[in-house]
């Protein structure tokens, strides 16, 4: 209905118009006109009244909260979506990188001492030895191991990103043994973290676990030192807050 059409007549009024009367959806200048002559119409007053009073009944009732897994799917998507991307490679892209990774790019040298079972080694002196049989050798250690992310307990939430990124538990090694130490905290849960990772809390080794915090859009962050947690251990969280990322 628009403002350009004329009232409707009555009564009898049908309960639909009585309805949008009642919600506020007719234009103004129809509901003025309208609302006088259904208020003195005694059978759609008694339906107005039931409407308030149905209103009424539903604004008391108490709040609904979410069901947890719900909630917690929720979370997970949200997480998910807050993940970068995988950049896109083409495939000759990628294929470069496979050869350039295997040696290849230097022709047919590589392959035919792999086939003879030669290591070709470049010595200091830029001259090649040939060491027929010898295994290369291994690389350091810690040469692919990363320092664990630094994070200051004043600011937790500049970590979600790149925890929330991570499935790694560190020294905690297992789901179990993260759910012992949140045992020791009062914390229940069960459920797959939404991302952890090994952190360096103000100069001291750590664990961050991202949790459903119960409420959309917001996480729970635990921090916990993987030396001193477990069951009945509440000194081993070092920190636990919720949080709400921009």
């Amino acid at each position: 209905m628009t403002g350009m059409e004329r009232v409707p007549m009555g009564p009898p009024w049908s309960l639909d118009l009585i309805a949008d009367l009642h919600a506020g959806v007719l234009p103004p200048e129809v509901a003025a006109q309208l609302r006088p002559r259904v208020e003195a119409d005694a059978e759609a007053r008694e339906v107005l009244q039931a409407l308030d009073a149905t209103l009424e009944d539903l604004q008391a009732l108490p709040p609904i909260p979410m069901p947890d897994d719900v909630a917690a799917r929720i979370d997970a998507a949200l997480a998910a979506e807050a993940r970068p991307a995988a950049p896109v490679v083409s495939l000759d892209e990628a294929r470069k990188r496979r050869n350039r990774r295997l040696g290849l790019g230097g022709g047919v040298l590589v392959a035919a001492a792999a086939a003879f079972g030669v290591v070709l080694a470049v010595s200091p002196g830029g001259k090649q030895a040939d060491t027929p049989g010898d295994a290369a050798p291994a690389p350091t250690s810690n040469s692919n191991v990363s320092a664990p992310l630094s994070v200051r307990g004043d600011n937790l939430g500049a970590a979600v990103g790149d925890v929330l990124k991570a499935q790694n538990y560190g020294p905690l090694e297992t789901q179990d043994r993260l759910a012992g130490c949140l045992q020791g905290g009062g914390i229940a849960s069960t459920s797959k973290p939404l991302g952890i990772s090994p952190i360096n809390l103000d100069g001291k080794d750590a664990v961050m676990a991202i949790l459903p915090a119960g409420v959309v859009g917001q996480f729970r962050l635990v921090v916990l030192d993987p030396k001193t947690c477990g069951p009945d251990k509440p000194e081993g969280v070092l920190a636990d807050t919720t949080i709400k990322p921009r």
